[in-house]
C-alpha cells in the first residue's frame, strides 16, 4: 500500500520544493538527460539522411510584404467599424 502511495506521489509530483524526495526526482531527470546515449534518439531506417546529404532547394519567390495604397483602401472599406461598447 505504501508503495502505491509513493508511486502516486512521484507520478503526480506532489512533493514540496526543498524536500529530499523533490531533490531526488530532479536528480533523476538530470541523470536521464545527460546519461542517455545518443543512439536512443537517433532514427534507424533506410530513409535516414545525414544533414550534409540534404540538397539545397531554391525557395519560391515571396509576395511583397506591403500592399499598395489602393489595395489597402479597398480592404479598409470592406471591414465594418467595431461597435461601441457602453459600460
Amino acid at each position: 500500500m505504501k508503495l502505491l502511495a509513493a508511486l502516486k506521489n512521484v507520478l503526480l509530483w506532489s512533493y514540496e520544493r526543498g524536500t529530499w524526495q523533490y531533490d531526488v526526482l530532479c536528480l533523476l531527470i538530470l541523470a536521464f538527460i545527460f546519461l542517455t546515449p545518443n543512439s536512443w534518439f537517433n532514427r534507424s531506417g533506410a530513409g535516414s539522411i545525414s544533414p550534409r546529404g540534404v540538397e539545397q532547394r531554391e525557395t519560391p519567390p515571396r509576395p511583397p510584404l506591403q500592399a499598395s495604397a489602393s489595395e489597402k483602401q479597398k480592404n479598409d472599406a470592406k471591414i465594418p467599424p467595431a461597435p461601441a461598447i457602453d459600460k
